[in-house]
This record gives structure tokens, C-alpha cells and sequence, in this order.
């Protein structure tokens, strides 16, 4: 099959109804709205087949045809929905980007990717797990304590109350997000400086992207989901200079990232402790964002690879890993 010859379906939350579309007004998430804007319009111009839909529903249908799915639909309004679209794709025989529904579920349950950071030797924060409904029992580490969903992605749930200082404070906390309806994984603190890393598929030729620091005005260096939205300020990226962490970093990864394949592109999430300079695996995600403000693409930038020529080398990488083209096309980084 060739390129241009590929039926693909284009899903997100801001997906727009035709190329000639004109953005949302009214929204907080312009910024969302103009990166799921900008990937349909790369897209449309590479396969001009491409149907685009903001409804998840249309995954039902019993006579979807497609060759492909491009979702960038991380979370919808019902629980675990962040595997719905990759599992029902499974169920159509359509290859789809990102990765399985069972590395899909490993990477939103934070619980079980510690899990699996530990048996790969990789520093991980002592953790524990409150589910929804269970007694609370303190945990068997000392505080300070961070609390969090246990599953998701974006930081949701998270704010400048999730750094508790006692046991009692994290009860609160524990309180607070189960009266939510999260589950809770409640992690020992580490003191210091989150850091991402980043890493391509790349047609199986792995790319381990520049690692990124990211500074925070909120007390404690808290990065909110807001702030990652880009709807409040007060968050700050910068590529890592430290060639020495940076290894350290991508040593990690490489240790992680054989472990959830096959995976189109992924980040891993660390923090790295402001006294010792050790780095500690916190989550991974599968559908984490691809616009042009991301981390992704940040990385990817400082190694001169322009936004459009990611976006083409991530779905190429996936179109070929799936054998819906039998040839890279020349998108390869």
C-alpha cells in the first residue's frame, strides 16, 4: 500500500470536522485545541484520506473500516478509559498508533510501572497503595509523603496540597481524591527537580531524545495539570546540560523502554534528587502530548528535527512496525 492510498482515522478531543475547520472558542484549552488542529492538518496533507472525529463513539461502529488509527485520546468520562480506544481497535483488526492495551494499562496504573521499574533495577520512591474504600494504615517509610492518583496522566489530582509533611496531612490528601473517586498511591518524597526523557520508536532504531528539566513556581516545585495544559504559568523546560545525569537518565530508560514494546514513542518521568543528584523513575506514558510546545517536541527541536518531520517520523515509524506500508517512506531520524 502506499502512502497516499491510507484510509486513517484522525481521533482527538479538538479533532476538527474538516481542514477548513475554525478553532473552539470559549475554551481554556486553546492551546490543546491548536495541537490537535495542527497534527490533522500534517496528516491530512501526508494521507489525504484521512477522516477526522472528537467522538471516541465512533469506535463502536460494527463496519469500521480503516487502515489506520491516529488517537490521541489519552482519558474519557468512564474509568480505565485510556486503553478503550486501543483495545477496541484490537477488536476491528485495525493497527492503531501507540501501543497495546496492556502497555497502555501498565503505564496508567502507576502502582504497577514502579512495579516494573524495581525488577529492572531502576531507582523508584518507596510507594504505597490506597484504593478507594480501604482502611488507611500508615505506610512502612517515613514523611514527607507525595499523594496522587494512583492512575492517569497529565498530573491530575495533583496541587501544592499533595506534598504532606505528616501522616496526617496525607490522610487528608487520601481522603480528599478517593471523595473524587481516585484511587491513591501515596509515594515517599523525593526533594528536587522533575526531568523527562523522551524516546522514539524510530522504525526500531530507538532515539533517546535529550533529556528536559522542568522548574515549577508552585511551592515545592509542583507541576499541575494546569500548568502542563499551558491554562496557568509558572512551569519552565529546559533541555538538560548535564551530560553526566543525562546518561544516568538514559540508562534508566534503556533499561525500561525494551520492557513495553512494541511502543511507537514514549516519555519516562523522573525526579532527580536535589542533594545526591540520583534520578528516580516516577510513571511512563504512552499517549503522552506531541504538540508543538511538548516536551517531545522540545527534544526532538534541539536535535534540529522540526515539528512536521517528528509528526511524520512517529506515524511512518508506527505505519511500517504494523506492516500497513512495507517501506520507511525515508522518515527515519
Amino acid at each position: 500500500m502506499k502512502d497516499k492510498d491510507i484510509h486513517m482515522l484522525f481521533l482527538a478531543h479538538y479533532a476538527p470536522s474538516s481542514i477548513n475547520s475554525v478553532l473552539p472558542s470559549g475554551i481554556e484549552d486553546v492551546v490543546y485545541a491548536e495541537y490537535h488542529y495542527k497534527v490533522y492538518s500534517i496528516l491530512k496533507t501526508l494521507f489525504p484520506l484521512t477522516d477526522s472525529s472528537n467522538d471516541p463513539a465512533i469506535m463502536l461502529n460494527r463496519h469500521l473500516s480503516y487502515d489506520f488509527i491516529f488517537s490521541l485520546f489519552n482519558r474519557m468520562p468512564f474509568r480505565n478509559s485510556e486503553v478503550f480506544v486501543s483495545a477496541v481497535s484490537e477488536y476491528h483488526k485495525i493497527p492503531y498508533l501507540g501501543a497495546r492495551p496492556n502497555i497502555r494499562a501498565l503505564a496508567e496504573d502507576k502502582h504497577l510501572a514502579k512495579m516494573m521499574a524495581t525488577y529492572a533495577g531502576v531507582n523508584t520512591p518507596k510507594w504505597k497503595v490506597y484504593n478507594v474504600d480501604v482502611e488507611l494504615e500508615p505506610p512502612d517509610f517515613e514523611p514527607p509523603y507525595f499523594c496522587k492518583p494512583r492512575f492517569g496522566a497529565a498530573s491530575v489530582g495533583i496541587d501544592e496540597s499533595s506534598a504532606c509533611t505528616s501522616w496526617q496531612d496525607a490522610q487528608l490528601k487520601i481522603a480528599e481524591l478517593h471523595n473524587q473517586g481516585f484511587d491513591v498511591i501515596l509515594e515517599q518524597q523525593i526533594i528536587g527537580t522533575y526531568h523527562t526523557s523522551p524516546v522514539l520508536n524510530n522504525f526500531n532504531r530507538h532515539i533517546y531524545l535529550p533529556c528536559i528539566a522542568q522548574y515549577s513556581t508552585i511551592k515545592g516545585g509542583i507541576v499541575t495539570y494546569r500548568q502542563k495544559r499551558k491554562i496557568a504559568p509558572g512551569l519552565t523546560r529546559v533541555i538538560v546540560s548535564d551530560m553526566c545525569l543525562q546518561n544516568e537518565i538514559h540508562s534508566a530508560s534503556k533499561k525500561l523502554f525494551p520492557l513495553v514494546q512494541p511502543l511507537d514513542y514514549t516519555r519516562f518521568d523522573y525526579i532527580v534528587d536535589n542533594k545526591t543528584g540520583v534520578p528516580y523513575f516516577l510513571e511512563f506514558n504512552v499517549c503522552c502530548n506531541l504538540g508543538e510546545h511538548s516536551t517531545v517536541s522540545q527534544a526532538a527541536g534541539h536535535l534540529g528535527i522540526d515539528y512536521s518531520d517528528l509528526i511524520e517520523n512517529i506515524t511512518y515509524s508506527s505505519l511500517f512496525r504494523q506492516h500497513v506500508l512495507d517501506d520507511p517512506c525515508g522518515k527515519q531520524l
